[in-house]
């Protein structure tokens, strides 16, 4: 067993193991990160083949690990240990570092000096489908708006993923959305206010073809969860927020939905 930095190929073999643990990805989100942080992307090779993978991003003040997967007939044998060890140290000259963790895994991450910061919530919709929206976007809002609620400057990789999302926005939210497969994805979500937020929602979610719809959301967020539940979505999962370093003022109540299923916030 070796690593290496992950190649353009190694990526719908990765693909492929993520959709076997039904993971909410697809090509275009794993090459977006891939050309983002492509020094920061790691591929595991045993047997002469891929069996594992992890992916950091970078911003100004923070890092962010993510969608580490390993071959199931490749498991307990160290290769994910070793991917994440790769992984944490290529960030290790920020001073901050976030991922999502299963809740099973929050006991393995607090070894590497991770804490826990918040529980995040997926909440699925059946029976809706999403709106496209027409005219032009607002980029100067939506970066304006998440920079103050995450304290960080994520311009680079917003700029980028809206290339191939949607976005609806009002004069106090904005919300993102794509499909992915057979469902959609609601995220990044944001707004200054609960009814901000709710107009918007309700603009974008209308009656469709019966397709899934999911938006992973901070625990923290209330009002959030006032939302989602009047308008039928339930809670179908959690993962688990942590940090090592310094956690910056991030304004979870203001966050309505985590711009990636994965990890890159």
């Amino acid at each position: 067993m070796y690593l290496r930095q992950m190649e353009t190929g190694d990526l719908g073999v990765l693909l492929d193991m993520a959709h076997v643990e039904e993971w909410s990805s697809d090509i275009l989100e794993f090459e977006l990160y891939h050309k983002l942080n492509p020094g920061g992307c790691f591929t595991s090779i045993a047997d002469k083949k891929v069996v594992g993978g992890i992916m950091t991003f970078t911003y100004p003040n923070s890092g962010w690990i993510g969608n580490l997967i390993v071959n199931k007939k490749y498991r307990l044998k160290g290769f994910g240990k070793a991917l994440f060890c790769r992984g944490l140290r290529h960030l290790s000259s920020l001073p901050t570092i976030f991922l999502c963790a299963s809740p099973m895994a929050v006991g393995l991450y607090s070894q590497f000096g991770f804490r826990k910061v918040s529980n995040i919530n997926r909440w699925e919709h059946r029976g809706m489908t999403l709106d496209l929206p027409e005219g032009n976007g607002n980029p100067e809002l939506v970066l304006a708006m998440d920079s103050k609620y995450w304290h960080e400057d994520r311009s680079l990789m917003l700029s980028r993923m809206l290339t191939n999302r949607s976005y609806v926005f009002n004069e106090g939210a904005w919300l993102g959305f794509k499909q992915v497969d057979d469902h959609w994805t609601i995220g990044p979500w944001e707004a200054n206010d609960k009814d901000s937020a709710l107009d918007l929602i309700k603009v974008a979610v209308v009656d469709g073809n019966k397709q899934r719809i999911l938006v992973d959301v901070p625990a923290q967020n209330t009002r959030a969860w006032d939302i989602l539940t009047v308008m039928g979505f339930e809670v179908v999962g959690k993962t688990v927020l942590m940090c090592r370093g310094l956690l910056p003022d991030i304004a979870f109540g203001n966050i309505y939905g985590l711009a990636s299923m994965g990890s890159k916030g």
